[in-house]
């Protein structure tokens, strides 16, 4: 009996691990290099938390790249999801993939991205979007210009 328990309890704290630990939240983790600057919640229409965009900035090369990173709950399910990153140069008659403007969408289960833009004396913008089914969760941030 006391080998059973003990299994029995090893298997939980193992279970009870896998369920507390968060996502790492280190940056190549989700293909970006440099240091996180800052995070914004992507929110249902009824106010459900439903991932985070996650926003870097590498010095060296002077790019930015981010992820829209689902939260755990969400991240069991594989549904739409998508990020855009663009610097203040992007313009309809300057879409340059990669420079001014990346995207990234489909059906992911954990995140979206990463997708990396030129941020060097420049402000980011940066948009994503989480589906849960017919729930849709939007959110955007600016600024951060280098």
């Amino acid at each position: 009996m006391t080998r059973l328990r003990k299994a029995i309890a090893i298997t939980v704290a193992a279970a009870a691990a896998l369920i507390v630990a968060p996502m790492n939240a280190n940056a190549a983790e989700y293909g970006c290099t440099g240091s996180l600057i800052d995070t914004y919640k992507v929110k249902s229409e009824v106010g459900n938390h439903l991932s985070t965009i996650r926003l870097y900035y590498n010095s060296s090369s002077g790019y930015n790249c981010a992820a829209n990173v689902k939260t755990a709950y969400y991240s069991q399910f594989k549904h739409e999801a998508s990020i855009t990153l663009m610097n203040e140069d992007w313009r309809e008659d300057n879409h340059r993939p990669g420079y001014n403007i990346d995207e990234d969408g489909g059906k992911f289960q954990y995140y979206a991205g990463p997708v990396k833009v030129y941020g060097k004396g420049k402000c980011m913008y940066v948009v994503a979007r989480t589906w849960y089914y017919s729930e849709v969760g939007i959110g955007s941030g600016s600024g951060h210009c280098g």
